[in-house]
């Protein structure tokens, strides 16, 4: 399967076109998302605690993982990087780890802006 979306996403980056069909449903996109943050953040991580990425990583280090994963998952859907890569991680590896990043960085700045202050 994702064998068929990397040739799809390849086509499309090479000006191909894709049949239109109907997008998923909002509730669908909700659960999966949901599913993704709950499993990598239950699953934790061997570099920190479960919570700690509220208390100990700043807004910076989470935005930049977020983006370093999404560049990483770029590059290997490109063909620049393989994947999996070196620390064997692929294609939804890295995009699974961008998302959950990036929820990361909008609930801690949601946070800091609901106590009032100001970035």
């Amino acid at each position: 399967m994702l064998g068929e979306a990397l040739k799809g996403i390849r086509e499309i980056q090479e000006g191909g076109q894709i049949k239109v069909s109907a997008g998923p449903e909002i509730e669908d996109v909700v659960t999966v998302v949901s599913d993704v943050i709950r499993r990598i953040m239950e699953r934790g991580s061997s570099k920190s605690g479960f919570g700690e990425w509220f208390h100990k990583n700043s807004l910076r280090y989470s935005s930049d993982r977020a983006i370093s994963h999404m560049t990483r998952a770029m590059q290997q859907i490109d063909g620049s990087v393989p994947s999996p890569d070196d620390s064997g991680e692929g294609i939804l590896d890295h995009l699974e780890r961008a998302l959950v990043r990036a929820a990361f960085t909008y609930y801690k700045a949601n946070h800091i802006a609901r106590k009032g202050r100001i970035f």
